[in-house]
């Protein structure tokens, strides 16, 4: 393989640099970072489109990176070098932005999550439970399966199941088409959270009863919607962090859109259930107790969504200095903002970051958050004392800090 030189190292570096913020440049920019010098080099180059469809023309003097993140130098010195143009003319032949094949699977996933919701919202469904948990392991199979042809160079074999003794090296369907690896083999290739592991191994458990024969209580209707409400809530964590992929333009909840779920109505004994069911509650049980948590983390096994009818009241905006002011009981305040600084925040943030550190920056950060966010918020640990007041966090500080803190 060709080593790369200092110019190609530098353009490279340049290159996912722009790629990984979503950003163009021009022809100026990339001159300056690589030291080609314009007009006497680089300019030349990409008329002869000699960086292949590493960049794209997306209007005059604009320009475009793609497929450049998971390149080290020396791969991408191979592949612009004028042999690998000449052998793989196709490769240089394009000079248009297309979507990558990872990002064709990510978006089929984030439809059928979408259509999962879509199924569980509706008043009246029947195979309602049942087709939600299909809908969102698929999902979740095919952001898996995305993700590992984005680490692999697009290389579609890295999806395929091996098999020597198939003419094809691999294994077939009776269609002849290459089988592709299960959920199960892409969790542990990509080596997942364990909590996030046991959330999606307690799904397909849900799904796998669902499609060999039934899920015939109320008890089990109500583990699915807490597994899923958990499932969701880490789905459009892992998809932003894979693939920088915004889910804000879509309600991603699941919404009870009836005034009670049925097993909401009363409790239920897991001895009048099913002896298939009654093993699959056991379970889900015991992969809950292993990750029992007093807060709700990154990832969870299960969540639990909780509503009550209230009387209508003048609705606030906390982001609005006008917004007509409410006072929160101690219990509200409890569970607005269960963290303090001590023993919840800055722990919490040592776990989730590699790179965090309690210093200067650190507390002009969380200065900042006060200021501009709803996730903190003060009250008096003394009633009686006017200058007692102690701040305290909401669980949902994760996405302030997620912007200046690298996720380990």
């Amino acid at each position: 393989m060709k080593s790369a030189n200092e110019k190609q190292k530098k353009t490279l570096a340049f290159l996912q640099k722009k790629e990984g913020a979503n950003k163009t440049f021009t022809a100026e920019e990339l001159s300056e970072a690589s030291t080609y010098p314009l007009k006497a080099s680089l300019l030349a180059k990409l008329s002869r489109n000699e960086f292949g469809d590493f960049i794209v023309r997306v209007k005059d003097n604009t320009y475009k990176a793609q497929h450049t993140l998971p390149l080290k130098p020396n791969e991408y010195a191979n592949m612009t070098s004028s042999r690998f143009r000449h052998e793989h003319p196709s490769s240089h032949s394009t000079n248009t932005i297309e979507k990558k094949e990872s990002e064709r699977i990510v978006d089929k996933s984030v439809q059928a999550a979408l259509a999962s919701i879509e199924i569980y919202n509706k008043p009246n469904f029947k195979y309602r439970e049942e087709t939600f948990s299909v809908l969102l392991v698929n999902a979740w199979e095919l952001l898996m399966k995305a993700r590992i042809l984005s680490t692999n160079f697009e290389d579609i074999h890295s999806l395929y199941i091996e098999n020597s003794k198939s003419t094809s090296g691999f294994e077939e369907s009776r269609a002849g088409i290459p089988k592709t690896i299960s959920i199960n083999k892409a969790i542990k290739i990509l080596s997942l959270d364990t909590t996030l592991t046991s959330n999606l191994y307690a799904l397909i458990e849900i799904r796998d009863n669902a499609v060999h024969f039934k899920n015939n209580s109320h008890l089990l209707h109500m583990k699915v919607l807490e597994i899923g409400v958990a499932s969701l809530q880490s789905y459009v964590e892992m998809i932003k962090e894979w693939f920088k992929y915004d889910l804000s333009r879509y309600n991603f909840y699941i919404m009870p859109m009836s005034f009670y779920h049925s097993f909401e109505m009363k409790s239920f004994s897991i001895n009048s259930d099913s002896e298939q069911n009654q093993m699959l509650l056991k379970y889900i049980s015991k992969v809950e107790k292993e990750h029992d948590s007093e807060y709700p983390g990154r990832h969870n096994i299960s969540l639990i969504l909780e509503t009550e009818l209230v009387k209508s009241k003048m609705r606030f905006d906390p982001e609005n200095d006008k917004a007509i002011p409410v006072k929160l009981t101690d219990e509200d305040f409890r569970k607005k903002y269960p963290w303090n600084n001590k023993d919840h925040l800055i722990p919490k943030l040592q776990e989730r970051y590699s790179n965090f550190s309690e210093n200067t920056s650190f507390h002009k950060l969380k200065k900042e958050m006060w200021e501009k966010t709803n996730f903190s918020g003060t009250r008096r640990s003394d009633e009686d004392k006017p200058h007692t007041e102690k701040r305290f966090y909401s669980t949902n500080v994760f996405k302030w800090f997620d912007d200046y803190y690298t996720k380990k």
